[in-house]
């Protein structure tokens, strides 16, 4: 069986990439405390011992707010350690996939964003995303860089993910009302990567839901109807001003997927539907 490195493993992505390979790969699940990408000894001996014919780098620094706060740390972390995988990874011949964000981009566009356009990124985290994107690019002759938005999925630490513990407790949910986002349901982009895998395909691509733009104002108003009386929460909607976060988000963003670039490649399910099905543990 076809060996597989899974690196950033116990992240929402990670995770859902590492039940979907699993029947069909030899997989060895790296988290964070078993492997730095930031420390490039330590990823090259890595991927020596182990051998993989595929990488699928799902490690990042992903909160938005402290990279703003901590730019050496995001570079490090989304930048170098990206470098560190694709190096590591071209040196034994492996194919290489590496994750990236849908801010890259700047957001003050009216039509979805295209594998073509020229990226310009607002904050840091964008900013060192755009730069392991382009130190993959740079030096792994056999890559995928995938771009994902709005991730959600049961088990993450953000807004989207956690929609379903917010809802059910009394409270109130703030949900963003001025921005445009197609968002990526976690377990159908981990059926994007295997696919991506088994072709071997190489450029960029964005693995986006299917479905109509929504603000996250929308996407907490239908995730509470579908929770229906479980939802104990009001959801109440603000603008990203009157939330004065550190780093600006791009207000726009809604990326066009990538469905046809390679053979095989599947088109994810409308995130209307994923989000429902990604709410069932709350339903019973």
């Amino acid at each position: 069986m076809v060996k597989l490195v899974v690196t950033g493993a116990t992240g929402l992505l990670g995770r859902h990439v590492t039940d979907a390979c699993d029947r069909f790969y030899d997989i060895v699940a790296l988290a964070r405390s078993d492997l730095d990408i930031s420390d490039a000894n330590a990823v090259s001996t890595c991927l020596n011992i182990h051998r993989p014919a595929v990488v699928i780098n799902c490690a990042a620094m992903t909160n938005v707010d402290a990279c703003e706060t901590d730019r050496a740390a995001a570079f490090r972390h989304n930048a170098e350690g990206p470098r560190h995988m694709a190096e590591a990874a071209a040196a034994i011949g492996a194919y290489f996939i590496h994750i990236s964000t849908d801010y890259v981009f700047d957001g003050t566009s009216s039509l979805p964003y295209q594998t073509t356009d020229a990226p310009h990124p607002i904050s840091v985290y964008g900013e060192s995303k755009l730069a392991g994107e382009r130190a993959v690019q740079a030096v792994s002759p056999n890559f995928a860089v995938v771009r994902v938005a709005g991730l959600f999925g049961r088990g993450g630490k953000n807004f989207a993910s956690v929609i379903g513990d917010l809802l059910t407790r009394p409270g109130v949910v703030k949900g963003i009302t001025d921005n445009r986002i197609l968002p990526s349901y976690a377990a159908d982009v981990a059926t994007y990567l295997r696919s991506l895998a088994n072709a071997r395909a190489g450029g960029l691509f964005h693995a986006v839901s299917s479905g109509t733009p929504c603000s996250w104002y929308d996407f907490a108003t239908l995730a509470s109807a579908y929770l229906g009386t479980r939802a104990q929460a009001t959801v109440v909607g603000v603008t990203e001003a009157e939330l004065g976060r550190p780093a600006k988000r791009p207000m726009s963003c809604v990326l066009a997927h990538s469905a046809d670039a390679a053979p095989g490649l599947p088109v994810l399910r409308d995130w209307r539907d994923a989000l429902q099905e990604s709410l069932s543990a709350w339903k019973t």
